[in-house]
């Protein structure tokens, strides 16, 4: 009789258990079917207005809807390659259209929690690709299929007061005293006297005789490492830089559209100029024998511009810089900076 009730038991507790497991399946698939699927909608970013931009670099949760427990999920994070636009908005989420570029490039309708997200600033540099170069050049070789500067290092932003710390750390002066550069007022130049004995004069105002347009050269002084003295030039709200060596008159005078930053350790000068037809040119040069300046590298960088006499050495390796983006550049005060960190 005993044997007898526990086999019953044993048949019931398997019969229940049987039970539930079915369902608890027959729950998982009610679930399944009830899970809210994403909207797909047309790759058009054209058509979009109101980009929103992550409040840090944390990931993100895409859902399929408001409802959190039956959506469809998708982890989205900070990248250029994914852009996020504003439809409509609740107490707590956003609706957005979401786009992710690349082989497979995905977009969707679906909602975000609105703590992750701001409304973009247009003229931020946070969603653009820092390292897009239109060519580049290195020790003469050019290249214009690399569309990207990763090749020789990386460009990053960094915060102001990374900035403000770093700058001048590795800028080292090479223009020092006027010795041995003459003014002539009577005769309207400056003159010095070359390593071979020539005599050179450089005249103080020239016009030119085809465009009537005049030009004023001021004195800077000499460079030791370059072997040169240094003029700069103003003419027509343009301004170069000159460098008439030292050595003989015979060598070719050699100009800058801006005055390089240098680096002592590596002597090594730097460059970023902007550009009239994109962005701007970062140029890295070193010394050739005759202490003239041998380009190294050359890149032009598309998605950003600079703000003048901003640039500074931290190591031989890299610079710091303001920047702004391409179409914001009447307003420094919306500038942010930048690490440029290179390997020749």
């Amino acid at each position: 009789m005993k044997n007898i009730l526990v086999k019953s038991l044993f048949i019931v507790g398997l019969i229940l258990t049987i039970s539930c497991k079915k369902e608890a399946n027959q729950t998982d698939t009610s679930t399944n079917d009830t899970i809210i699927q994403f909207k797909e909608i047309p790759f058009d970013i054209d058509g979009q207005q109101n980009e929103l931009s992550f409040i840090n670099n944390k990931q993100v949760t895409l859902f399929a809807s408001t409802d959190t427990v039956k959506s469809q999920i998708k982890t989205i994070e900070n990248s250029p390659s994914q852009r996020i636009f504003l439809v409509n908005e609740s107490d707590e989420f956003y609706e957005v259209n979401y786009f992710s570029y690349g082989n497979n490039p995905l977009s969707y309708n679906g909602f975000v929690k609105k703590k992750h997200f701001k409304m973009k600033d247009e003229f931020s540099l946070q969603s653009v690709d820092l390292n897009e170069i239109r060519y580049s050049n290195l020790n003469g070789d050019y290249d214009d299929q690399s569309k990207s500067f990763e090749k020789y290092g990386t460009v990053k932003l960094i915060n102001k007061q990374s900035y403000l710390q770093n700058r001048r750390k590795g800028n080292t002066t090479f223009i020092f005293s006027k010795n041995n550069i003459e003014t002539n007022s009577q005769k309207g130049v400056y003159s010095f006297r070359t390593n071979s004995g020539e005599q050179v004069e450089i005249p103080i105002k020239n016009i030119d005789e085809e465009t009537g347009q005049e030009s004023i050269a001021t004195s800077l002084g000499f460079s030791p490492i370059l072997q040169s003295y240094v003029f700069r030039v103003n003419e027509d709200n343009e301004t170069l830089y000159s460098f008439y060596s030292k050595r003989n008159a015979q060598e070719e005078v050699q100009y800058k559209s801006t005055l390089p930053v240098y680096h002592k350790e590596s002597q090594q000068f730097a460059e970023l100029i902007n550009d009239n037809d994109a962005g701007c040119l970062l140029i890295i040069s070193g010394l050739d024998n005759n202490f003239r300046f041998k380009e190294k590298l050359l890149a032009n960088f598309t998605n950003f511009k600079i703000v003048p006499n901003t640039l500074y050495w931290i190591n031989e390796k890299s610079v710091i810089v303001e920047a702004v983006h391409t179409n914001q550049t009447n307003n420094p005060s919306k500038s942010e900076y930048l690490l440029i960190e290179f390997s020749l």
